[in-house]
């Protein structure tokens, strides 16, 4: 498939990725984890995953065992699942070079029985609940637990783990957190043998707001990508990522009082020009269609402002006419006379909602490198070719 062929598309600056990581990493002493979830925030993990190996990094951390396959089967990394797997997944952890996440002692029992059987070592990181209430073993079962490992050849400890839930907001309970961790930490080394264990808390908010929270590395997410969870003074010169993109493919002017859309929710109060872009929730616009009448009060209370911020041509913004389709949105623009079929406009949206079905254009120092779309790498040209073959 040829980029220029595209309808739509989410552009990816890679040197703004590398600009945004060497500015991490001056405000920071010890390794970085980048973090790949989301499909790397919307912006492609397995590219992303092949342009970090060429920078120099080795290990990744993943959501789920689906995110991981899908970037193996592009890119070679070693991938830290940081969610438990479920018994029937644990033969997959054995096959590719993957971490699991441990967060309770059955699932540790489980994975040793079938690593002995299979005699294949692995190495584990181990997640310990300290205040979030969501994944994680408590804090008691962790030294038993660790006792268990030294008893078995097959399973390793490679790391220690847990999550803030508020390091956003309230420093003073993170501390707090952090002060449980590190007390763990004190009680799993008195056992002897674990010098080695990578002990990990901050994510991209605790990395900005509790220097103590650093440890022997910082997973990073968000910042990464540009954006800052938590305002900071004086503020990062992050550079920006990601852009969605999207072409007007149809223009035609309607008279006065005409609907526009599902729902006749919006009339024409003059004789109004209009465009049709080619997107619609179905690519991340909007998640789903306002059918509930909470959510028609809602787009009304709201429409007057989101309209204006959406869609933007490059003479100016296209408020949006009417309910978002599901591949399809009306503008207005009648403020943008020039305007025409075929013209580029810039979407706002979540990132992490943006439909990986969607073409990631990869761009580095102003130069095209690759096409992403249907786990197939394209070069400028439109021929297929391999991650190897892009950095």
């Amino acid at each position: 498939m040829d980029a220029e062929a595209c309808s739509s598309w989410i552009q990816v600056d890679l040197s703004a990725l590398e600009h945004n990581i060497k500015l991490i990493q001056l405000h920071s002493e010890v390794p970085l984890l980048p973090i790949l979830k989301g499909d790397a925030y919307g912006h492609g993990a397995p590219i992303v995953a092949a342009f970090l190996r060429s920078r120099g990094f080795s290990l990744f951390g993943v959501s789920s065992l689906e995110e991981a396959l899908d970037i193996l089967q592009i890119t070679p990394v070693s991938l830290l699942v940081l969610s438990p797997p479920l018994p029937a997944q644990l033969p997959l952890f054995l096959r590719h070079p993957l971490l699991p996440t441990i967060t309770s002692p059955s699932l540790m029992t489980d994975l040793e029985q079938l690593a002995r059987e299979k005699r294949q070592k692995i190495t584990v990181h181990v997640k310990v609940d300290t205040g979030f209430g969501r994944l994680g073993m408590a804090p008691r079962e962790l030294v038993p637990l660790v006792k268990q490992l030294k008893e078995t050849p097959y399973v390793q400890l490679g790391g220690v783990f847990t999550h803030f839930s508020a390091a956003f907001k309230d420093t003073s309970f993170t501390k707090r957190q952090i002060r449980s961790f590190l007390k763990l930490k004190e009680e799993v080394r008195a056992l002897g043998g674990y010098d080695h264990v990578l002990w990990h808390a901050a994510n991209s908010a605790a990395f900005l707001t509790t220097p103590s929270s650093h440890l022997d590395l910082v997973r990073i997410g968000t910042l990464l990508y540009g954006q800052l969870p938590v305002p900071q003074n004086p503020p990062w010169d992050l550079a920006e990522t990601w852009q969605f993109k999207t072409r007007i493919i149809h223009i035609r002017t309607l008279p006065k009082g005409h609907s526009v859309g599902y729902g006749r929710m919006y009339h024409t109060r003059k004789p109004t020009r209009i465009g049709v872009i080619p997107i619609g929730y179905s690519h991340g616009l909007e998640l789903e269609p306002r059918t509930t009448p909470w959510r028609q009060i809602k787009h009304a209370l709201g429409q007057g402002l989101k309209r204006q911020h959406f869609i933007h041509h490059p003479q100016g913004p296209l408020p949006i006419l009417g309910r978002v389709g599901m591949g399809l949105t009306s503008v207005d623009l009648s403020q943008i006379p020039e305007a025409h079929v075929g013209d580029c406009v810039t979407v706002s949206m979540r990132r992490v909602t943006a439909s990986a079905h969607v073409p990631r254009i990869y761009y580095l120092e102003g130069e095209m490198k690759c096409m992403f779309w249907n786990h197939t790498i394209f070069s400028q040209g439109g021929q297929k070719i391999g991650a190897r073959g892009v950095f």
